[in-house]
């Protein structure tokens, strides 16, 4: 390998790494970012509240969805939008009523 392509490999190495910029803002590759949530909407819901408690009572902790472990992508996200809780792999079972997950979903803007 010449020395320019070394270089070259390099620099796109780390500018990958470090984020591509875009229009003058930084864009992290895509697995760096937790999913979004209209957080306000959802946690000012009585039925909402209900699923996240359940959730906590279970365990799961924001911002511990890269572990398998994360209120929202891996508890909350599944009960809401239709799916299934998982911990490291592993199915788990979310005690909430049907009448809240659909009044739920109704503010979370999840529909199935």
């Amino acid at each position: 390998m010449g020395r320019w392509t070394a270089c070259w490999t390099l620099l796109l190495g780390l500018l990958v790494m470090a984020g591509t910029k875009v229009a003058g803002q930084t864009v992290p590759p895509p697995h760096a970012n937790p999913p979004n949530h209209n957080h306000s909407a959802i946690e000012s819901n009585p039925a909402c509240q209900k699923i996240l408690a359940e959730c906590k009572n279970l365990g799961f902790i924001q911002g511990q969805w890269k572990k398998d472990n994360g209120l929202w992508r891996d508890c909350f996200d599944p009960v809401v939008k239709g799916g299934t809780p998982t911990r490291n792999g592993k199915a788990i079972s979310v005690p909430v009523s049907p009448s809240d997950v659909q009044a739920c979903r109704a503010v979370a803007g999840h529909h199935r």
